[in-house]
């Protein structure tokens, strides 16, 4: 509780960059060229499977999306230990 407490502290007013990621997709550039409105994208994740949570764009949590007074939201069911993320990055999910 008291590393907490320091740590609140002295890096409280740091700022770090948040993003939640439904899923991904390699697509080739014909691909891409070919979408127009309405194109629908399929992604590696199935539907209720959770999602990544990721601190400056390296992965810290999972979670489950949900609506909070009509506002996307994410519920924390998981944070990443070391062997969770040395597999990620070994599956190639992250650089």
């Amino acid at each position: 509780m008291k590393d907490t407490h320091i740590a609140k502290h002295e890096f409280g007013e740091v700022l770090f960059d948040i993003k939640v990621e439904l899923g991904r997709k390699m697509v080739k550039v014909r691909d891409l060229l070919g979408w127009e409105k309405g194109t629908i994208l399929k992604f590696n994740k199935t539907s209720g499977e959770p999602v990544d949570f990721l601190v400056n764009g390296k992965p810290l949590a999972l979670g489950e999306i949900m609506v909070l007074d009509d506002k996307f939201a994410m519920r924390i069911t998981e944070i990443l230990d070391k062997e969770k993320l040395t597999e990620m990055y070994k599956n190639g999910m992250y650089r």
